[in-house]
């Protein structure tokens, strides 16, 4: 349990946060977002067609903090989601979603606030640990740190309007962090693996740090479709300069981009319940799939609950 709540308590500090901003920031400066709490319950008793009683919960906030001044802009949000189901009360919840997305970038206007110099920072990873319950809950295969991934790049932004902005950083560096030295010896998430001697005797330590440098792209979409339903979406890719070696198959690439497609409708039924669906789509020949020969990954995930502007 204490796996859970210390989560728990890091997502109620960063909403804290939010709505510690100033009410009344300078006129440069512009805040908001959305903090939201979803629960789902079952229960059977004596239920013929059979089912599992089961607890759902899911917090989630979203945060922007944004400042534009003349001829420069520093856009800054954070992504923050963290999900458990319980099947039974007296055992550890299994983990349903879990995220911690950091964005920072400077962008100085070059041509009629349409065209920006940016230099852009992103960092990614989770609140807890991750298990593949379909084999064995007891082996971690994710966690905090595990990975970190932290990206600095130089490039240019184009936002043609309100709804679209795409940024380009052709020089980026990367860093992909594996702070757990069983994985790091695996080989986990593309770090380089341990070596063994014949006899299987552990003769150099996996890698918990790989650098990469590269081209980085982000793409964003957010458009309110009627009232109070609104769609967002957002494409990351990452091409490495220097992609050598095999997969995490030991396998020639077949696609050397990395990419996460995040994309989100929102429907608002009032100011404080809301209905989102959520749907995920990673692919990345470094992290070895948890099942099959696959590299894509793809999550969905429908909700309904509590949710609460921050202005």
């Amino acid at each position: 349990m204490k796996r859970l709540f210390l989560p728990l308590i890091a997502l109620l500090l960063s909403v804290n946060v939010a709505f510690a901003q100033d009410d009344a920031p300078a006129s440069a400066w512009t805040h908001g977002g959305n903090v939201g709490f979803n629960m789902a319950q079952s229960a059977f008793d004596n239920w013929a067609p059979g089912g599992q009683n089961n607890i759902n919960f899911l917090g989630l906030l979203k945060y922007d903090i944004n400042f534009k001044k003349d001829n420069h802009k520093w856009d800054n949000g954070i992504d923050l989601q963290l999900g458990y189901s319980y099947y039974d009360m007296d055992k550890d919840p299994l983990k349903t979603d879990d995220r911690i997305f950091f964005s920072s970038l400077y962008g100085y206007n070059i041509y009629n606030d349409k065209l920006f110099a940016t230099a852009n920072f992103t960092f990614q990873s989770q609140f807890t640990d991750g298990f593949d319950y379909a084999s064995d809950s007891t082996n971690r295969i994710s966690g905090f740190m595990v990975p970190g991934y932290f990206t600095l790049g130089l490039g240019i932004q184009w936002v043609p309007n309100e709804y679209f902005k795409v940024n380009f950083a052709p020089i980026t560096a990367r860093m992909t962090y594996v702070n757990d030295q069983r994985l790091a010896d695996a080989g986990a998430f593309g770090v380089d693996k341990a070596e063994y001697d014949e006899e299987g005797n552990k003769t150099k330590d996996g890698e918990k740090i790989r650098w990469e440098l590269g081209a980085h792209l982000t793409a964003e979409f957010k458009y309110e479709i009627f009232k109070n339903v609104s769609f967002s979406s957002k494409l990351i890719a990452f091409y490495d300069y220097l992609t050598e070696g095999n997969n995490a198959l030991d396998e020639s690439y077949t696609c050397p981009v990395d990419f996460d497609w995040d994309n989100a409708l929102i429907m608002k039924v009032n100011d404080w319940l809301s209905c989102n669906l959520t749907a995920r789509l990673v692919y990345d020949e470094d992290v070895k799939p948890v099942r099959g020969d696959s590299f894509r990954q793809f999550k969905e995930v429908l909700s309904i609950g509590i949710s609460y502007k921050i202005p």
